[in-house]
């Protein structure tokens, strides 16, 4: 499967789930300022496997750019992605809340390059669409908003909005593919665990915002912020907000669920938030207080608190009073035993907790730290395959026969490759994973390392007991497939 968008917030988490369950995974990737394409994936897998304390396997890294017709593929890239990639998920976006044309954000990348990976899919035979829109193309509705629905004359509270509807519209016109599967999450927070987000979009932003305003109010004698504030509304409107470890978890289970393809799915929660628990939970961490709730009406600044609170979280305003009501019955019938977990206080202050210690997104990545990038090995990983199976490579009756191995490198530098070559010849290695029907070597990067360096040595002057105690080595370190 291709995946965009695998270095936003769910797609940091769409890699972590598809590779922890041993999904065969291309990734579509950007260079960034600071890291390239490659390095941005690592930074990501390292990050995951101190969480869980185990390595991963890693994707097939395709460096390009939706924006880009053909997705800014190379020839080479293009031909391996037509060979191996049945299906795409196309999950890059860009939250962006006003562009004056379709040739600006959010229209570029939301719109335009939804039409850029239609094409490139139609070219490349790819005849599996998963596409991940929101549940906002709903636009300005106050009925029930099913599942079915897209196109109901609806307006659009911005461009954000505009732009995902148009593109899930080409979407729906799509005839190329053989199934096309979308997924409407709510509004995305962060990880219902840990507080992690990489975005400060959304939630996020009042949680900044509030970090920023409180500190500098006055405190009362009892040491608590002031912090007035007349909010037009009642405090008890839902919020359908959604953890993001929750929404990749559903689309994962679905993806692999065919039964399920060729639905629309709104990932919406089964208990919304309300604006009060919310403010309340912020309150209490902040040791705050002063806030009224004056139901309908104007937004009024009457303290300078309130003023630079309403300046600055302006651009959410025609979300805060009102969110659909949305249908899930799709959702129910295929990953209803997957409940989303219930945004509380304590959930509140996790993302607060968390927006601190990152500085509210303010610390830079460093590069990953890497030993060794196994994908530049390949003559090494060749020499110590053809030493492993010296003598029973292939058919002893056909000593020119053609071999395949895949080699599966768990961890820091690792990928997945194939090694191909003739029996008593040199390999050449070509990536991704070669069919079921192919051996499949699976090994932790750090040993292989130690492998190739212990290979190597021996290499230079060894007995064939030596060679004896190395083969059980390799025995021991392997997983060998198939």
């Amino acid at each position: 499967m291709l995946l965009t968008g695998g270095t936003g917030l769910v797609g940091q988490y769409l890699l972590k789930d598809f590779l922890a369950s041993n999904t065969l995974l291309a990734v579509l990737v950007r260079p960034g300022k600071k890291l390239d394409a490659r390095e941005r994936i690592e930074a990501t897998m390292q990050r995951w496997e101190k969480q869980l304390d185990r390595h991963l396997p890693r994707p097939v890294i395709l460096v390009g750019n939706i924006n880009e017709p053909m997705l800014g593929l190379s020839d080479n890239d293009q031909c391996w992605v037509a060979n191996h990639c049945d299906s795409i998920l196309h999950n890059a976006a860009i939250l962006k809340f006003a562009g004056t044309d379709k040739g600006q954000e959010p229209w570029r990348t939301n719109y335009g390059g939804t039409e850029n990976v239609l094409k490139f899919a139609a070219k490349t035979s790819i005849c599996h669409l998963h596409y991940v829109s929101t549940a906002y193309v709903c636009g300005v509705r106050d009925t029930v908003v099913m599942e079915s629905d897209l196109d109901a004359g609806q307006a659009f509270r911005n461009d954000y909005e505009g732009s995902k509807f148009d593109a899930e519209k080409l979407v729906a016109e799509a005839e190329h593919f053989e199934t096309k599967t979308i997924y409407r999450p709510a509004v995305i927070v962060g990880d219902s665990q840990t507080g992690f987000t990489s975005t400060y979009h959304g939630m996020f932003l009042y949680l900044r915002l509030l970090s920023t305003l409180i500190p500098l109010q006055q405190k009362d004698e009892n040491g608590i912020y002031q912090t007035p504030i007349k909010l037009p509304m009642s405090g008890d409107e839902p919020r359908n907000l959604v953890p993001v470890d929750w929404v990749s978890s559903v689309i994962c289970h679905l993806v692999k669920t065919k039964n399920a393809h060729g639905r629309t799915f709104h990932l919406v929660p089964d208990e919304c938030s309300t604006t009060r628990m919310f403010i309340d939970a912020c309150c209490e961490y902040f040791h705050s207080g002063g806030v009224e709730y004056m139901g309908e009406g104007e937004r009024v600044g009457d303290s300078g608190f309130a003023k630079m609170f309403f300046q600055n979280a302006r651009i959410y305003q025609d979300y805060e009073t009102s969110d659909p009501h949305f249908d899930k019955t799709n959702l129910n019938k295929f990953a209803g035993h997957l409940e989303c977990p219930v945004i509380d206080s304590e959930m509140i202050k996790r993302f607060i907790t968390f927006g601190e210690a990152d500085n509210w997104g303010r610390f830079r990545q460093p590069k990953p730290p890497v030993e060794a990038w196994f994908g530049d090995q390949s003559q090494r990983m060749s020499a110590l395959l053809e030493r492993m199976f010296h003598g029973d490579l292939g058919d002893a009756a056909q000593p020119n026969s053609m071999v395949e191995i895949g080699v599966n490198v768990l961890g820091p530098g690792g990928g997945q490759w194939t090694l191909s070559g003739f029996r008593g010849g040199e390999f050449h290695c070509l990536p991704g994973l070669p069919s079921d029907q192919i051996p499949t070597l699976t090994i932790d990067s750090n040993r292989l390392q130690l492998l190739l360096a212990e290979f190597e040595q021996l290499a230079l002057q060894s007995t064939d007991g030596q060679w004896d105690l190395f083969t059980e080595k390799i025995g021991a370190a392997i997983t060998f497939a198939n």
